[in-house]
This record gives structure tokens, C-alpha cells and sequence, in this order.
């Protein structure tokens, strides 16, 4: 049934047709801007473009997945501290799991619309703002301000031992309870 004056509204790009080597390029060139922001000048930037080359080309390796780790690991040589790097690393490794699930699912010659990648990056914004802070507070009460002195992990304590104090519950804590016959 057609309604007079009612018009589908038209679709973000309906004919736009994208090649799926695109995934790979960006999942290539996240993971060698990764490399620049957790190793730096070091020479083990070059094991990470090559990672990220590898994972670009021959995702069936899961190369995508070995370069998540090596950037992860690459984190254990710095402080614990709040810094714009390590946010970065935190969004760029979740990116990269999604532009390598992407281009292992996707074949090397097809042709993609752009609302394809709609729900995956969704789920990626749901997943990364909750991150985010969470990163940020946690890191803000427990690692160490450059003097080596935590000021807000005693207070980040406090707020969680008062907030679990003041819990009230109504049912008793201990005893048996009553009008259950347990046999």
C-alpha cells in the first residue's frame, strides 16, 4: 500500500560501492602510526610496519592479532601515567581488532557499501567511551604523579570503602533463613 505525500527517505550513499582493499590500506597504515606512537624513534618501529604490512596482506594469519600484542607490550616500557599515547594506543589497538576482523572476513576483490561498516562501528563507540573514562579515572587514582606520590588513590579508596559502608540492605546478613525447609 502506497501513502500520497509519503517519500522512503533516501539512503546515505545508496550507490556508493567502496573496494574492500581499503580496509586493509587503513588497518596497514593504523598499525604503522601505532608503531610510531608506542616505540617512537626506536628501531622497533620497523617490526611493526612490518607487522602491520603482514596483517594487511595475509590476514589469515592473524598478523593482526600479533601486532595488537606487540604493541601492547610495548606499553610495559613506560610509566604508569596519564598521557594522550596511551589513549591513543588504547583506541588504535581496539581498531585494529575490528580492521582485522574486517579484512579477514572480507575477500581481496570485493566491492563494499559504506553500511556495511555501520554496526562495527557502533559497538566500537559503545565499547571505546566507557573505555576511555574508565581508563582515565583508574589512571588518575592509582598511577603515581611524576614526584612518585598517589594523592587520589587514598581518596579513590575512601569514596569506594563509604560508598560500600553506607549500603543498606534490608535482609538479614546472617542467620538462617526463615520459611525455606531444606531437606
Amino acid at each position: 500500500m502506497k501513502l500520497p505525500g509519503v517519500m522512503q527517505p533516501p539512503e546515505l550513499l545508496a550507490g556508493a560501492r567502496l573496494p574492500s582493499v581499503t580496509v586493509r590500506l587503513v588497518l596497514a597504515v593504523t598499525g604503522v602510526l601505532l608503531s610510531l606512537v608506542d616505540y617512537g624513534p626506536a628501531g622497533w618501529r620497523v617490526v611493526g610496519a612490518v607487522l602491520s604490512v603482514l596483517a594487511a596482506c595475509s590476514p589469515e594469519y592473524l598478523f593482526g592479532w600479533v601486532l595488537i600484542l606487540f604493541l601492547a607490550a610495548g606499553r610495559l616500557a613506560h610509566r604508569p601515567t596519564l598521557n594522550w599515547q596511551f589513549l591513543v594506543l588504547l583506541l588504535g589497538l581496539h581498531l585494529l581488532h575490528v580492521l582485522a576482523m574486517l579484512a579477514l572476513e572480507l575477500p581481496w576483490r570485493s566491492w563494499v557499501q559504506p553500511r556495511v561498516f555501520v554496526a562495527p562501528l557502533r559497538r566500537f563507540l559503545i565499547v571505546q567511551v566507557p573505555t576511555q573514562l574508565l581508563a582515565v579515572v583508574a589512571l588518575l587514582l592509582l598511577a603515581p604523579s611524576p614526584d612518585g606520590h598517589r594523592p587520589l588513590t587514598v581518596a579513590g579508596f575512601a569514596v569506594i570503602g563509604a560508598a560500600l559502608a553506607s549500603r543498606r540492605d534490608d535482609a538479614p546478613r546472617h542467620g538462617p533463613v526463615r520459611g525455606i525447609a531444606i531437606y
